[in-house]
């Protein structure tokens, strides 16, 4: 911190120097003596900025300094210190910044839109630089909108508010947004605002569009669950269980998908992961065969309580008793 109060000091300093009147060669006067003296305006307008926010700083009042630092700032774009003391302060304020996240995401999660934008603009008041909340704004304008408020507990709005929260909120997964918005869209088509959203998303994220694979004539949730089929196909089981646990956060219920997740942790030999998707099936479907000789044939080549590493030692201690 030390070497930040040097530089304001130098930087002071040398705006005094830069106001300080100077005589003409030969040391004459200028015409009018004192009164043709001038000072810079810039320097003098700095130095005033700089000195009521380094008062602001060493009270504690952050967010203060920081407007006057953006003044700075906004009179000269250059300057170093200006900028540095902001993000000492902004570091500083981090407690309190977190608070105000928080109940940002907290509407966000809500589903309450126009109420999280009047937030982000109160936030966005006391450090207008700060391009996170910048780019929060734009989102949360863009999305209020479309819907002030998520206007119904359906499914498919429920749906395109978790995926909303992963554009808007703390974790950004634009790809998961992209999948819950066209899933709710399959699931309530005559909803236009879904279609204004994915739109939207899409002008923020091109290579979501270009990169998109999924047949047009195919269901967001059918196609992952294809993608994983063919990854465990070709035993590439950790892309089959990234696209499963995705149709999960779609489809918590799917009992495909939660057959599809359990055999392929079973070929990692993760076992209790692999019980539990075909546990938690078999409770959605407790009359489905296939589940119960999935659990039985676990049971017998892993029993409950077993960890991953103990089976192996068990199998390891067989094979040299066998020798």
């Amino acid at each position: 911190m030390i070497h930040i109060f040097a530089s304001l000091f130098f930087l002071i300093s040398a705006f005094s120097r830069a106001a300080e009147p100077s005589n003409p060669p030969g040391g004459a006067q200028a015409a009018g003596g004192t009164e043709a003296q001038s000072t810079d305006p810039l320097a003098a307008q700095l130095r005033e900025y700089y000195d009521k926010a380094f008062g602001f700083y060493t009270t504690g009042d952050y967010q203060k300094a920081i407007e006057y630092w953006n003044m700075v700032l906004r009179a000269d774009s250059k300057q170093v210190t200006a900028r540095n003391m902001i993000e000492d302060a902004r570091h500083k304020m981090a407690g309190s910044s977190m608070e105000m996240k928080g109940a940002f995401y907290e509407l966000i999660k809500k589903g309450l839109y126009a109420d999280a934008l009047v937030k982000m603009e109160s936030m966005l008041a006391t450090d207008p630089t700060n391009q996170g909340y910048q780019k929060l704004q734009t989102r949360t304008r863009t999305v209020s909108a479309i819907a002030p408020k998520k206007p119904s507990s359906t499914k498919s709005w429920n749906i395109a508010t978790d995926g909303l929260y992963s554009w808007l909120g703390e974790k950004e997964d634009a790809l998961f947004a992209y999948d819950a918005l066209r899933y709710a869209f399959e699931l309530s088509p005559a909803e236009s605002r879904f279609q204004r959203m994915i739109a939207a998303l899409e002008q923020e994220f091109p290579q979501l569009k270009i990169n998109d694979t999924k047949p047009p004539n195919v269901s967001v949730l059918e196609n992952k669950k294809d993608v994983a089929l063919h990854h465990i196909y070709d035993s590439k089981f950790y892309p089959a269980v990234k696209e499963l646990e995705g149709a999960l956060r779609l489809e918590p219920g799917d009992i495909t998908t939660l057959k599809r997740l359990g055999s392929a942790y079973l070929q990692l030999k993760d076992y209790p992961k692999a019980r539990t998707a075909w546990q938690k099936a078999a409770a959605l479907a407790p009359k489905d065969s296939q589940l119960t000789e999935y659990l039985a044939a676990l049971d017998k080549a892993a029993p409950p309580g077993k960890s991953r590493q103990n089976v192996a030692k068990t199998k390891k201690r067989k094979l040299s008793d066998s020798q």
